[in-house]
């Protein structure tokens, strides 16, 4: 699908660092092409869904993604790096409440906590 995500981490309101070689670790298993000097992956899943991603110093891009697989890749991606989920309308997928604190004051209210899998993120995608 023609929609992206933001994989980012937040403290006391503002962007903060992410784990960066983690996120390329987390990612290499599924990595099926590469341009390293674009930041760009394409990354597939098991049953055959793919994604474009492409990093930043402390963010990633996720695009181009299809249900299933990929989204539990990409769930797991931002439970295991600390981080949340930003969609492209403005709101934040959290895996835990506490996690609202630290998100900037404007993205707090919209705010949605789930247990982060694939079926949970799409539900919300798709719920918007």
């Amino acid at each position: 699908m023609s929609y992206s995500v933001f994989v980012q981490r937040f403290a006391h309101g503002d962007a903060a660092p992410m784990d960066d070689a983690l996120a390329q670790e987390l990612l290499a298993p599924y990595v099926v092409r590469s341009e390293p000097e674009f930041g760009f992956v394409r990354i597939a899943a098991s049953d055959g869904g793919r994604a474009d991603v492409y990093a930043s110093p402390g963010s990633l891009m996720v695009s181009r993604f299809s249900w299933g697989g990929i989204l539990d890749v990409l769930a797991g991606l931002v439970e295991r790096l600390d981080a949340v989920l930003l969609l492209q309308e403005g709101v934040a997928v959290l895996a835990t409440a506490g996690q609202r604190a630290h998100l900037p004051p404007e993205l707090q209210p919209d705010a949605v906590v789930v247990d982060l899998t694939g079926a949970a993120v799409r539900a919300v995608i798709e719920g918007l």
